[in-house]
């Protein structure tokens, strides 16, 4: 059984206000990045209330999974802010649409997608972070997205790529080192 970590429900709560504050009745795939790209612009020590069972912990996984992030955001060339404002455009729902009181569920899509980054997490563990959830949603086909990406300057390709890097090799996982020194051992 894959397992939800506390930074992954952290987004996924960000990505059901942003669904909320955009008038839709669930929460898309679009919600889901715009979440990834607000939270690295939060300020984490304030979003994890003193309150928290075990609030040092919670915020030393949510400071350390949203670092990897904010290294993908900027190893590919994202800014976070100017996509997430770009997204919000994009998919805001109709004002006549009744938003449920109670909590948000998931569109197919979305739950596709969860599936997608829980997938990745059982190669690498079996607890599901915000970085696999990126990985997912950037693999997952969606022309709006790509062209919102592109309208903002993004390179897809590469966006991708470093975020597959990130899941492969940013947390526990080490490249092996190929490099020989001539010297002869026995």
């Amino acid at each position: 059984m894959v397992k939800h970590s506390n930074s992954l429900l952290f987004v996924w709560r960000i990505a059901e206000l942003e669904a909320r504050r955009l008038h839709t009745d669930v929460i898309e795939p679009a919600h889901l990045l715009i979440g990834l790209c607000k939270i690295v612009d939060v300020d984490l020590p304030e979003l994890v209330s003193k309150d928290t069972p075990d609030r040092d912990a919670v915020l030393e996984e949510l400071l350390r999974e949203v670092r990897r992030l904010r290294t993908v955001f900027r190893t590919a060339g994202v800014d976070a802010r100017l996509l997430r404002r770009s997204l919000r455009r994009t998919c805001e729902g109709s004002h006549d649409v009744l938003v449920p009181k109670g909590p948000l569920h998931r569109s197919q899509a979305a739950k596709d997608v969860f599936a997608d980054a829980e997938h990745f997490a059982e190669i690498s563990g079996g607890v599901t972070f915000p970085i696999q959830l990126l990985h997912a949603l950037l693999l997952s086909k969606d022309p709006d997205r790509d062209e919102v990406l592109s309208g903002v300057g993004v390179n897809v390709k590469r966006f991708q790529d470093t975020a597959k890097r990130e899941v492969l090799l940013g947390q526990g996982f080490k490249a092996v080192s190929t490099d020989f020194d001539g010297s002869r051992r026995n």
